[in-house]
Formats: structure tokens, sequence, C-alpha cells
């Protein structure tokens, strides 16, 4: 479980999972690895849908997955 620092999101995505995105890094942040695990499993399969549905690009969906590990 990390979240790469490095990796910058463009603000243009989805409103619900930038929301998404802000918990998980308060979770990160306060070492609650529990609760990040738990959101973490969710806004992996959102990001997954976002993708399918044609709401983020593969670019987007590579940069997310590169941030936050997945994949």
């Amino acid at each position: 479980m990390y979240i790469d620092e490095n990796v910058i999101l463009g603000n243009n995505l989805p409103d619900r999972l930038q929301c998404d995105f802000k918990e998980l890094q308060e979770y990160y942040n306060a070492g609650d690895w529990f609760m990040f695990d738990t959101v973490f499993e969710a806004v992996e399969a959102s990001v997954k849908a976002y993708y399918l549905a044609g709401k983020i690009s593969k670019e987007e969906l590579n940069c997310i997955f590169k941030k936050f590990g997945i994949g």
C-alpha cells in the first residue's frame, strides 16, 4: 500500500473520484491502514468503472494506477 507523491493527477477527473482520492490520502497520512485498505478496494473498483464508462481516459487510468500502486 502506497501513494506515489511524485505522480500528480489532473483536476479534470470526476469530482467523486477526487473526493475518494482525498479520503485515501487522509487515511494514508494518518497511518490508518485498515481504513485505507477498506476504502482502497472500493476506489479501485470505482476507477475501473469510470474507465469502462468512458469517463476517464486510458492515460488517466494508468496515471491513477501508478499513483496508488494498482495493477
